[in-house]
Parts: structure tokens; C-alpha cells; sequence
């Protein structure tokens, strides 16, 4: 538990860290402006180019995550009715809790935080002030709704896949594991990032913020197997 404290802490620092560099430097608008067309106020991927691109990068992610979710639920399902498959039951558990629970609470958080899309912005011709994540909106700007757009919700789907880093016995398949959830939702990130969905600040947070729960969920799954385990060796 001490060890899991430890790394959550370190997690909240990353965080602060991140929320810090977005709020003292000009990192986001920086990185935005390579993906935006001045002249032509359009984003370098387009709404009728995304209507392409949806199945690889957009709902194909989250199609592929869906699949995986299912497969995890099927397999633990068929460990009750054949009981030699439950001693490997915790991979799949802790992968299928992390499909659940990552997208849920990370992304779930935009609906808090009342933080703008780049594409709304009044510095990419759109029609909300460009405030940054932790300072307040001007007095005089009157909300027609509220911002849903920090944490980056779509690179969950990817960042997700992180948890196959508890899934694996070998420390060479839990870095493969870990780097293919990251590779997964960074390709999800800067694609939102080109359309213009989002700030580099908001994909960084999700990825930190997604990895925190998923140790989480680790510990909790790895504390419950254990205390099952023990309770029918205690049975026996």
C-alpha cells in the first residue's frame, strides 16, 4: 500500500507539472498552430477528411478497446464453469476494469472542468476566450454552455491498453504491453490534436491520469486475488 501511495504521489506531481507548464508557457498554442491554417481558418484534418479517417483513428479505436472488453468478459465468464482457467483469471480482470473504469473516470472528467476545444477558441476563430485550464473565464463572458474538452477523452480508449503492462509475467512483455497502450493513445491524442480537439497539455494529462488509475485497479484486483486465494487454501 506504502508503494502504491508513493506512485500516486509521484502521478499527482507529474500532473501538477504538466498543469504548470500549460499555465507558464505557450507550449499548447505553439504545437496547435502546426496543425491550424491561418489563412484558410481550417485544421489540418478536416471534418469531411475525419468522415474518412473515422474507422482507423476514431470509432475504429474504440471498436477495437470494445472487442477487447468483450473478449476479457467472455473469457472470465468461461472461468466459472471451468475451473482451471480461474488461476489466470487477474490479467483479464484488470484489463477489463481499465477498458471500464479508465475512459470512465479520465474522461469523465471533462464534464467538471469547463475547459474548451481549440477549434472553439477565439484564437482559432471560434467563439470562447482562450483561458488557460486553471485561471477563470472573464467577468463579462456569459456561457451558452460549458467547455467538455480537458482531459482528452478519445486517447483513453488507447491509454487504456497500459494496464497490459500488470498483464504480463516478463519484464520484456510488460514494457511491450506498456508501450503499445501508449503508442495507441498517442495516435489517438495527436489525431484529435489535428483536428483541432484538443491541446498537447490535455493528452499529456490523460496519459498520466489514466496510467494513476490503472495502478489502481492493479492493487485493488492483486489485494482481492490474494485474499481469495488465501481464503481457499484456509477452505482446503
Amino acid at each position: 500500500m506504502k508503494q502504491l501511495i508513493t506512485k500516486l504521489v509521484l502521478g499527482f506531481i507529474f500532473l501538477w507539472l504538466i498543469l504548470a507548464f500549460e499555465h507558464y508557457t505557450d507550449w499548447d498554442t505553439e504545437i496547435a498552430d502546426l496543425f491550424y491554417d491561418r489563412p484558410h481558418n481550417g485544421w489540418l484534418i478536416p471534418p469531411e477528411l475525419h468522415r474518412h479517417l473515422d474507422i482507423f483513428f476514431y470509432s475504429g479505436i474504440k471498436k477495437v478497446l470494445m472487442l477487447i472488453g468483450i473478449f476479457c468478459f467472455v473469457r472470465l465468464l468461461a472461468s466459472i464453469k471451468y475451473s482451471d482457467l480461474r488461476a489466470n483469471n487477474r490479467p483479464f480482470l484488470i484489463l477489463l476494469l481499465s477498458i471500464i473504469f479508465v475512459p470512465l473516470v479520465v474522461a469523465g472528467a471533462k464534464y467538471f472542468t469547463n475547459v474548451y476545444c481549440p477549434y472553439q477558441l477565439d484564437i482559432y476563430n471560434g467563439a470562447y476566450p482562450f483561458v488557460r485550464i486553471i485561471d477563470a473565464y472573464p467577468a463579462d463572458f456569459i456561457q451558452p454552455k460549458p467547455g467538455r474538452c480537458f482531459p482528452a477523452g478519445h486517447a483513453t480508449a488507447g491509454f487504456a491498453l497500459m494496464a497490459l503492462f500488470y498483464c504480463f509475467k516478463s519484464r520484456r512483455n510488460r514494457y511491450f504491453g506498456l508501450s503499445l497502450g501508449i503508442i495507441a493513445g498517442w495516435v489517438a491524442g495527436i489525431y484529435q490534436m489535428m483536428r483541432g480537439q484538443h491541446f498537447l497539455s490535455h493528452t499529456m494529462f490523460s496519459m498520466v491520469a489514466s496510467f494513476m488509475v490503472i495502478m489502481i485497479i492493479n492493487a485493488v484486483v492483486r489485494r482481492y486475488d490474494k485474499s481469495s486465494n488465501q481464503y481457499l487454501k484456509t477452505a482446503c
